[in-house]
């Protein structure tokens, strides 16, 4: 896989390991379609974008896969690393839906330091003055669904990662009259108050940007209605320890859902 060119890299790393940052960019897998009948293949972009659909660069993830229909591992036939976005081709031989998945990607290691107070990226040297230092990465899952004739639920309980956007609602199923229900988890369990950010792609084409904050009731669920039909990206972060042995203080994880709403 191509490596993220070095500023834009530099750029991620760093706003990523500041403790209660945003990262603005966010990695996305766009299908060229939702819904098929005979197609017997779908072409699917993988980048990183600030806005969408507009790619800036490649998610060079090591681990991109399909679930397939029946809830089982595929691959993708062809993976092809562009300069701003990697273009992905998998067969739909069978009847049902494809979970398709840029699988667990690690990001490059940061180091954030506490002074004055404020937590702050370290590029070199450490400051003399800093109270605490602390070591992070992060980790993110980009998934997308494609269903065939209709839609099949085992690739969408297929569990990828700590930090999990799953469904209730089937992804293949969501129309203007169909709200989006769905559960975050993490580590399997509910996360409760937990912020998803949601954008409708093509907003450089409307008069206001359709952006907007959703949270999780004390269950953990969530349930979202759409004014407008359109390609969506559905978004969550969450920063915690890292898992024993990983080699860092914390991870700050990102998963984001790209899907479609009909009229």
């Amino acid at each position: 896989m191509t490596r993220l060119p070095v500023r834009l890299a530099a750029l991620l790393c760093a706003v990523s390991i500041a403790p209660g940052a945003a990262l603005a960019h966010t990695s996305y897998l766009l299908p060229k379609f939702f819904a098929g009948n005979t197609e017997k293949m779908v072409t699917v972009e993988s980048a990183f974008g600030e806005k969408f659909f507009r790619p800036e660069v490649p998610v060079d993830a090591s681990d991109y896969h399909v679930i397939l229909p029946d809830g089982s591992r595929g691959s993708f036939q062809s993976i092809t690393p562009l300069k701003q976005m990697v273009v992905l081709e998998s067969a739909l031989d069978a009847e049902g839906t494809y979970r398709f998945t840029t699988g667990v990607r690690l990001g490059r290691v940061g180091k954030s330091a506490l002074v004055g107070g404020k937590w702050q990226p370290v590029h070199g040297e450490v400051p003399k003055d800093a109270a605490q230092v602390r070591t992070s990465q992060t980790e993110t899952v980009a998934d997308a669904y494609v269903s065939k004739k209709q839609p099949t639920r085992a690739p969408v309980d297929v569990a990828i990662g700590r930090l999990r956007i799953q469904p209730v609602t089937h992804p293949s199923e969501l129309y203007l009259d169909t709200p989006f229900t769905l559960n975050v988890l993490f580590d399997g369990k509910p996360m409760a108050a937990q912020e998803l950010e949601l954008d409708r792609g093509g907003a450089d084409y409307e008069e206001a940007v359709s952006h907007r904050q959703v949270r999780t009731d004390a269950q953990g669920k969530a349930v979202i209605k759409f004014d407008r039909p359109g390609t969506y990206v559905l978004m969550t972060r969450h920063r915690a320890e890292a898992p024993a042995g990983s080699g860092t203080d914390e991870r700050s994880y990102t998963t984001s859902l790209t899907f479609q709403v009909e009229e």
